[in-house]
C-alpha cells in the first residue's frame, strides 16, 4: 500500500456565524454576575455569550455526532451565585455534562431518541433527562453512571423537573399525562390526567405546592400539590360481593393503566389511595391562543411564550401579598353589598385565597422576531430581565418590572435593553467568496453583506443588501458585486460600507415567475465580469473608475459591455475558463453550452441530465469542466472535444448545490442537500474525503487561491472553515475508517435490542445504560486482563510477564492488572460491559473481585461489579457446582468490608466537618478582632479631628 502523498487531509477547523440555534436558551452565572452571560445551543456546540460586552466568551464542543436540543445550567452551590457545571442534551440521546472553568466534558449514552429535557436536582448531584423514545433517565454526575431509567410515558417527554424538597421527580408528555416519580422506590405513585392534548410544559412553585401546566390552548392549568404526611385513611366503595380490602399497593398506577376519577371544572382530584392531593385551582389566560411552547420561571416571575414574539409574564405573590390581596378584596366585596343593599357578610369560601390573588399578570413583552426559547431572572430592586432567542439566529435581552401595570395595546412592545445579532446572518448563507490573500471571508444572504475576519472570525463589515444568490470579489478586495433575486447588480464598497451602484441587470418580461441574477463570474483577466439571469441573457460588463460627486474622488464603478448573448432559457450558471477561452452557460433546459469566449461562436454542447445543472466550474487550465445538477450527480467533460469523463452518480443525495476546483489541480470540493462537503479528484474519478459538520442543506463553498482553506455556508447559517494539514491520506484507509464509522452508526441502531435481565420485562423503573461499541471495546479489553489473569495463575506465577503487565500496567501482580483494567472503564460503561460478557468469564470476574476484597482494593468497584454480575448471571451462578463455594466466600466478605468500608468514610466525614467547625470558628473570632480595631481607630480619628478643631477656635 502506498503513500499517496498527493492527498492531504482536510480538517474541520473554525465555526463562525452562529448566535444561537435550538429551543433553549439559559442564564448562566459567572464570577458572581447573573443576567449577564447566556447558555445557547449552536449547532452542535454551546456558546456561552456576554450580553454587555456582546462577545462570545465560551465554545463548549462535546465531540458528539449530533446538535444540541437542551441546555441546563447546575444549581449555584449553597453561598455562591456561579454555575460551576451545565448539562448538555443532544439529538442523537447523549448527554454531556461540561465544566464551565475547564470545558471539559463528561457523557453519558442512554437515550434511542433525541432528548427533549434536561433538568439537576436541587443539590446539583443528579441529571435528569427526558428523550422523544418516552424514557426519563436520572445519571448521577458524582460517580459517572446512570442510576434509573423510568418507563410510563408513550410518547415524547417535554419536561422534567426534580421538587425542592422531597425526592420526587415530575414528568410531563405528549400523551397529555404529568407523572409523579418516587425516585427512592422507582415508582409513578400519581399521574394528572386532567389535560385533553398534549402537555407541553409545566413549572413549580412555591415550594412544589403550585404546579402550572402549558398545553395546546390559551389556558394555564394551575394546581395545587398537598403532600400527606403519615397514614392516610383509605375510603373507597367497594362493590357488593368483593371482599378484596382497598390497597395502596393495588392503586399505583404503572403504565397509565387506572386511570383517576377527574371531575371537571376547578373540584379535586379524587385518588385517596394516592400520598397526594391534587387540586385544580383553576386557570390563568394568556395573550394568545397558540400552544405553549415554553415555560420558565425563577420562583418569582413565570414567563411563558408560543409559537409567535409574544412573551406572558406573571408574577408570583408571597403568602404576605396573598393575604393582604384576599383582604381587600373581601373588604371591597363586602362594601359592594353593603351598597346593593343586602348582607354585608361574606362568606367565609370567598374571604380566603384565590387563584387571582396569587398569581398576577404582568405587562406583556413583544419580541422583535418569534421565539425559540426564553428565560427569566429577577433581581432584588424589582427588575425583571428575559432572554429571548429568535428564530433568525439573534438574542434580545428584554426589561420590566414587578411593580408595572397591565399596559394599551398600544404600548405593548418595548424595545429590548440589548439585542446580539450582529454575529451572524438573520437569515441562511446564500453566497461566499474568499479575497485574493485569504485573510477574510465575504458571505452574503437575503439581508445582509458580511465581511469576516479568517482570523478571530469576526465580522469587520457589515452592509444591508437585497437578496443575494451569488457573489464575487472585485480584484482589490476592497468591493464586492452581489446579483440578487429582484435582477439587481450591487457593488458594494468594504471600506465606506456603501452600495456604491446598484442597477436592474436582467429583468425578465411579464410572464416570468422568477427572477433574478442568478450567476456572476469573472473574466480571466478580472477587468469584468460576465452575468446571467432569468431574462435569457448573458450580459457582459466591464469595470472602470468614474467620478465620485461627493467626494470629488474617483470610486470604481462598471458599465455594460457592447456584447451580449441570448440562449433559450433561464441562466442558472455561468463560467469563464482560467485562460479566457472558453464561456460555459448552464441553462434550465437540461443543458450546458460552452462558448468561445472572444467570438462567442458555439463550441460544445453538453447534454444528458434529467434535471438543470445548478452549478459548474472550470479547471486553472481549462481542459476539465465539472457540473452538478439537481438530479445528485456530478459530470466530468473535457473542453478539447467535449466529452463525458465520467458520471458520479449520487454524489450528493438531494441535489449538488455548488462546486469549486482547487487552483492549479484537477481535485474539486462539492456540497448538496445532505449537509457534507466532498472532495474528488477529477482524473481517476475517486472521492477523496468527506467533511460533515452542517445541518441542513449546504448553499455554498469557496476554495482560496492556495488551496489551504474551503468555506461552506448553508442553511443552519453557520459557516464553517475546513483547514489543508499536512497529514498524507491514504484512500483505501480512508474508505476503512468510513466503513468503521458506518459500522458503529449501525450498531448504535441496533444497541436497543438490549439484553434481557430478570425483573426488567415490564418493569417501570429498569437499567439506564445501553449497548454501543464504546462498550463493547470495554469489555474486550476486560476478557483480555482475564486472560492474562488466567495464564499468570495456572503457570503459579512462573510464566513470562504479560507486556500488558511490563510496559501498560507496569506491574507484576495479575489480580492489580484485572483491577487497574475495571479502573479504566468509564463508570458509565462498565455495567453494560460487565454484562456482556460470556458465563466462563464471569466466574473468572468472581474470583478476581474475591481477591480484591480479601486484600482490601477498591472495595466499592468491587462490590459495583460484583453486584451487575450476579443480578444477570444469578439463575445459571445458582446451578452452578464451581460458583457455589465462591459466591459463599463472597457473601461472608463483602459486608464485612463494605462495613469498614463506610466506617471509614463516616470518620473522615467527622474529621472534615470538625475541621470546618474551627476554621469558621477562626474567621469569625479574627472577624470580630479585626470589626473592634477598625471602631477603634474610627474613636481615635475622630478625637483627634475634635481636638484640632478645639485648637483652632483657640487661636481665633
Amino acid at each position: 500500500m502506498g503513500v499517496t502523498s498527493q492527498y492531504l487531509r482536510y480538517e474541520s477547523g473554525p465555526v463562525f456565524g452562529l448566535v444561537g440555534t435550538g429551543r433553549c436558551v439559559r442564564f448562566v452565572a459567572r464570577f458572581s454576575q447573573v443576567g449577564k452571560f447566556l447558555a445557547v445551543p449552536a449547532c452542535e456546540r454551546v456558546l456561552i455569550w456576554d450580553l454587555r460586552r456582546e462577545t462570545k466568551v465560551l465554545t463548549l464542543d462535546g465531540e458528539v455526532r449530533g446538535v444540541v436540543t437542551v441546555v441546563e445550567p447546575r444549581p449555584p452551590a449553597p453561598g455562591s451565585l456561579d454555575n460551576t457545571h451545565l448539562a448538555a442534551g443532544y439529538s442523537d440521546g447523549s448527554v454531556v455534562v461540561f465544566d464551565l472553568m475547564t470545558g471539559e466534558p463528561l457523557k453519558f449514552t442512554g437515550h434511542r431518541g433525541g432528548v427533549s429535557s434536561l433538568c439537576w436536582d436541587p443539590q446539583g448531584m443528579r441529571v435528569a433527562s427526558g428523550s422523544d423514545d418516552g424514557e426519563v433517565v436520572v445519571w448521577d454526575v458524582v460517580s459517572e453512571r446512570g442510576m434509573v431509567r423510568l418507563r410510563g410515558h408513550r410518547g415524547k417527554v417535554t419536561r422534567v423537573r426534580f421538587m425542592q424538597g422531597r425526592n420526587v421527580l415530575v414528568t410531563s408528555c405528549r400523551d397529555t399525562f404529568i407523572k409523579l416519580w418516587d425516585l427512592e422506590t422507582h415508582h409513578c405513585f400519581r399521574t394528572l390526567t386532567g389535560h385533553r392534548a398534549e402537555v407541553w410544559d409545566f413549572v413549580l412553585l412555591k415550594n412544589d405546592s403550585r404546579l402550572v401546566s402549558g398545553s395546546g390552548d390559551a389556558e394555564l392549568r394551575v394546581w395545587a400539590l398537598h403532600f400527606l404526611d403519615g397514614k392516610v385513611e383509605v375510603k373507597v366503595e367497594v362493590e357488593e360481593g368483593v371482599e378484596e380490602p382497598p390497597s395502596k399497593v393495588f392503586r399505583l398506577d404503572t403504565e397509565g393503566e387506572t386511570k383517576p376519577d377527574v371531575q371537571l371544572g376547578d373540584q379535586e382530584i379524587k385518588d385517596d389511595a394516592s400520598i397526594v392531593e391534587v387540586t385544580r385551582l383553576g386557570s390563568i389566560l394568556r395573550s394568545r391562543g397558540d400552544r405553549v411552547c415554553g415555560l420558565q420561571s425563577d420562583g418569582r416571575v413565570v414567563a411563558c411564550h408560543g409559537k409567535g414574539p409574544v412573551v406572558d409574564l406573571f408574577l408570583v405573590l408571597t403568602e404576605e401579598e396573598v393575604a393582604t390581596k384576599a383582604a381587600k378584596r373581601a373588604k371591597k366585596e363586602r362594601k359592594r353589598a353593603r351598597d346593593a343593599g343586602g348582607d354585608d357578610t361574606v362568606s367565609a369560601s370567598n374571604d380566603g385565597p384565590q387563584l387571582a390573588d396569587e398569581l398576577r399578570k404582568l405587562p406583556t413583552l413583544r419580541a422583535a422576531n418569534k421565539l425559540l426559547g426564553v428565560d427569566v431572572v429577577s433581581e432584588r430592586d424589582g427588575a425583571v430581565r428575559v432572554a429571548a432567542l429568535h428564530n433568525d439566529n439573534s438574542l434580545a435581552l428584554l426589561s420590566s418590572d414587578v411593580t408595572a401595570k397591565e399596559p394599551n395595546k398600544e404600548t405593548e412592545r418595548r424595545d429590548p435593553v440589548r439585542v446580539l445579532g450582529r454575529p451572524g446572518h438573520r437569515t441562511e448563507v446564500r453566497a461566499v467568496a474568499f479575497t485574493s490573500l485569504s485573510d477574510q471571508v465575504v458571505t452574503a444572504s437575503a439581508d445582509a453583506l458580511k465581511v469576516w475576519n479568517r482570523g478571530d472570525t469576526q465580522a469587520v463589515v457589515t452592509v444591508p443588501c437585497d437578496a443575494a444568490t451569488s457573489l464575487v470579489v472585485v480584484p482589490g478586495d476592497r468591493h464586492a458585486l452581489v446579483g440578487t433575486r429582484s435582477g439587481r447588480l450591487q457593488l458594494i464598497d468594504f471600506g465606506t460600507s456603501e452600495v456604491l451602484e446598484d442597477i436592474v441587470a436582467h429583468e425578465p418580461d411579464e410572464t416570468a415567475i422568477d427572477t433574478g441574477v442568478w450567476s456572476v463570474a469573472l473574466t480571466h483577466d478580472g477587468r469584468g465580469f460576465v452575468s446571467g439571469g432569468s431574462d435569457k441573457m448573458v450580459k457582459f460588463w466591464k469595470f472602470e473608475l468614474v467620478r465620485d460627486e461627493s467626494s470629488g474622488g474617483k470610486r470604481l464603478s462598471f458599465m455594460q459591455d457592447s456584447r451580449a448573448l441570448k440562449v433559450s432559457d433561464q441562466v442558472a450558471c455561468v463560467r469563464c475558463s482560467g485562460g479566457g477561452k472558453f464561456l460555459a452557460v448552464s441553462t434550465l433546459d437540461l443543458k450546458e453550452t460552452i462558448y468561445f469566449m472572444d467570438s462567442l461562436k458555439l463550441c460544445h454542447e453538453l447534454y444528458g441530465k434529467s434535471l438543470p445543472a445548478t452549478c459548474m466550474d472550470f479547471s486553472s487550465d481549462g481542459t476539465l469542466i465539472v457540473t452538478g445538477s439537481k438530479d445528485s450527480s456530478l459530470r466530468i467533460y473535457g473542453t478539447d472535444f467535449g466529452d463525458q469523463r465520467r458520471l458520479l452518480k449520487n454524489a450528493h443525495q438531494g441535489g449538488v448545490t455548488d462546486l469549486h476546483f482547487i487552483p492549479k489541480t484537477h481535485m474539486f470540493f462539492s456540497c448538496g442537500h445532505d449537509g457534507s462537503v466532498k472532495q474528488w479528484d477529477a482524473d481517476n474519478f475517486q472521492r477523496i474525503v468527506t467533511l460533515e459538520g452542517h445541518t441542513g442543506i449546504v448553499r455554498c463553498l469557496a476554495v482560496c487561491p492556495r488551496g489551504a482553506w474551503v468555506v461552506s455556508g448553508g442553511q443552519d447559517r453557520s459557516i464553517r472553515l475546513w483547514e489543508r494539514t499536512q497529514e498524507p491520506l491514504v484512500l483505501e484507509e480512508e474508505r476503512e475508517e468510513e466503513l468503521r464509522r458506518k459500522e458503529e452508526e449501525e450498531g448504535g441502531a441496533t444497541a436497543t435490542q438490549r439484553r434481557v435481565v430478570p425483573g426488567e420485562d415490564g418493569a417501570q423503573a429498569v437499567r439506564p445504560s445501553v449497548t454501543t461499541h464504546h462498550t463493547e471495546k470495554a469489555a474486550d479489553m476486560i476478557l483480555e486482563a482475564l486472560s492474562v489473569y488466567r495464564e499468570q495463575v495456572e503457570s503459579g506465577g512462573k510464566a513470562e510477564p504479560h507486556y500488558l503487565m511490563t510496559y501498560v500496567y507496569r506491574t507484576n501482580d495479575p489480580l492489580r492488572l484485572v483491577m487497574e483494567v475495571l479502573r479504566r472503564v468509564k463508570s458509565s460503561e462498565l455495567e453494560e460491559a460487565i454484562m456482556v460478557l460470556p458465563l466462563d468469564r464471569v466466574l473468572e470476574v468472581l474470583v478476581v473481585v474475591l481477591g480484591m476484597l480479601g486484600r482490601g482494593w477498591a472495595v466499592e468497584l468491587a462490590g459495583r461489579v460484583l453486584v451487575v454480575a450476579l443480578r444477570v448471571n444469578l439463575p445459571q451462578l445458582l446451578a452452578s457446582i464451581t460458583a457455589k463455594p465462591v459466591i459463599h466466600a463472597l457473601a461472608a466478605l463483602l459486608p464485612k468490608k463494605m462495613q469498614e468500608l463506610e466506617d471509614m468514610i463516616g470518620f473522615n466525614l467527622a474529621g472534615l466537618r470538625h475541621l470546618k467547625d474551627r476554621a469558621e470558628q477562626r474567621s469569625e473570632t479574627q472577624l470580630f478582632v479585626e470589626a473592634s480595631q477598625r471602631v477603634k481607630e474610627s474613636r481615635r480619628r475622630k478625637k483627634k479631628k475634635d481636638r484640632a478643631v478645639k485648637r483652632v477656635l483657640m487661636t481665633l
